[in-house]
């Protein structure tokens, strides 16, 4: 559920403030200079220069105020209660960023504990497609410590592959997986709810960098809280889901299930959900695995409720449609058509256009509260925010997103 902390100011005190060693350079964080000084240079008859309205922070306070907020984001998305995979890709950037690491994976977890999917930002096509299509045959042993291995609860939580045995790097996980994606140190953690591994986190640093130490170790078990949120089913929002243009279709055998068409729209769906069992990056020619009904959860018998898979940037729905052959038709037989759609939920990109707007983390989450559906008159109740102080935060909040009241805000949040 969709909670709204009374004290965001303190999520943003409690932020590391280490310098972040990764070369990927932070988002920009626009901060703007009170309204009274703006109001007095019109007065005095002077142009109002934008550059000027821009206090120049040093480096070290810029990286502090940038991840002060990237705390507060990651603390808004886990606690939409989607689940890990629809937001995995602002979750990887936000450990990536926080931590100080060269690129992060999530992979969520399965009732059998395996992967039932994963995000990883820069492992290549033919290391996905070999850990998606070969995880049971090449990565799952006594001597594999991989993502079946760091999901058991036996063991530390945060850090098993911080100081690795040699064992380690004569494994397939090390050498098929994190060497083949230019990588060599790895900062690991499980993420759990209610005693069950619900995903993995895996951070990397490439050979000849600095590995990761107990520091590092401990701002990302601080994230645990949050990332265990996302599991707390949210309630659905007061409107529909937008859906994605992109619709595509799978032909199946009704028989045996096995694919016989597959357009190339399904290709593309199938490509960027990371299903396991499911690995087809990199080419346009690769068959469907002959088991694809499966793994996307079709049952032997067929209902009229759509098969729903979390995914990267939402959800993958998956409709069964039974279409029998013309009567009198000779040698034919029936057949399924599958549906596949991406579902992208609204509630995402609220907090999405919510980041980008330059506002303090008290108003992010007044903004939020119009966004997600719920009534102005609910703000103070679930903010604690006074009515004066909430009329002051809400004129900074509609001039910033250029809205002319409540209603409008909500609009533009959802559009």
């Amino acid at each position: 559920m969709f909670v709204i902390s009374r004290h965001p100011s303190r999520l943003a005190r409690r932020a590391d403030t280490l310098p972040v060693s990764h070369p990927k350079p932070l988002r920009p964080i626009n901060l703007v200079i009170s309204g009274s000084l703006a109001m007095n240079r019109v007065k005095r008859g002077q142009a109002i220069d934008k550059e000027a309205m821009v206090p120049q922070l040093p480096a070290h306070a810029r990286t502090v105020v940038a991840k002060q907020q990237l705390w507060h984001e990651l603390d808004m998305l886990c606690r939409l209660g989607v689940g890990l995979a629809p937001i995995a890709p602002e979750v990887c950037g936000a450990l990536r960023t926080l931590v100080g690491a060269d690129a992060a994976a999530l992979f969520w977890m399965d009732e059998q504990g395996l992967p039932a999917g994963f995000f990883h930002e820069d492992s290549p096509a033919s290391t996905q497609n070999l850990f998606l299509n070969e995880f049971e045959r090449l990565f799952v042993g006594a001597r594999e410590t991989n993502v079946f291995a760091l999901a058991r609860p036996d063991g530390p939580r945060v850090g098993r592959l911080l100081t690795p045995d040699a064992s380690y790097f004569r494994s397939n996980s090390y050498n098929l997986l994190v060497r083949a994606s230019g990588h060599h140190h790895v900062l690991d953690m499980r993420v759990e709810v209610l005693g069950r591994t619900r995903a993995v986190v895996s951070l990397f640093r490439a050979p000849g960098a600095r590995g990761f130490d107990a520091d590092n170790a401990a701002v990302l078990e601080r994230t645990t809280a949050h990332l265990a949120r996302a599991f707390a089913r949210a309630p659905t929002p007061p409107w529909n889901d937008s859906i994605d243009s992109l619709v595509g279709h799978v032909l199946l055998d009704a028989a045996d299930r096995r694919p016989v068409l597959v357009d190339v729209p399904a290709r593309l769906l199938l490509q960027t959900a990371n299903l396991r069992g499911v690995g087809l990056k990199g080419g346009s020619d690769a068959p469907l695995p002959s088991d694809i009904a499966s793994h996307l959860g079709l049952r032997s018998d067929l209902t009229d409720q759509p098969i729903r898979i979390p995914v990267p940037h939402g959800v993958l729905v998956v409709k069964a449609h039974l279409m029998h052959p013309p009567t009198g038709t000779a040698g034919s037989s029936a057949q399924l058509l599958l549906t596949l759609q991406l579902q992208r939920m609204r509630q995402i990109d609220v907090v999405r256009r919510i980041r980008e707007l330059p506002l303090s983390p008290l108003q992010r989450e007044i903004a939020a509260l119009a966004g997600l559906g719920h009534a102005r008159a609910d703000c103070t109740a679930l903010t604690g925010v006074g009515q004066a102080a909430l009329k002051k935060h809400l004129r900074v909040i509609l001039d910033v997103a250029g809205a002319t009241d409540w209603d409008s805000l909500a609009r533009a949040l959802r559009a």
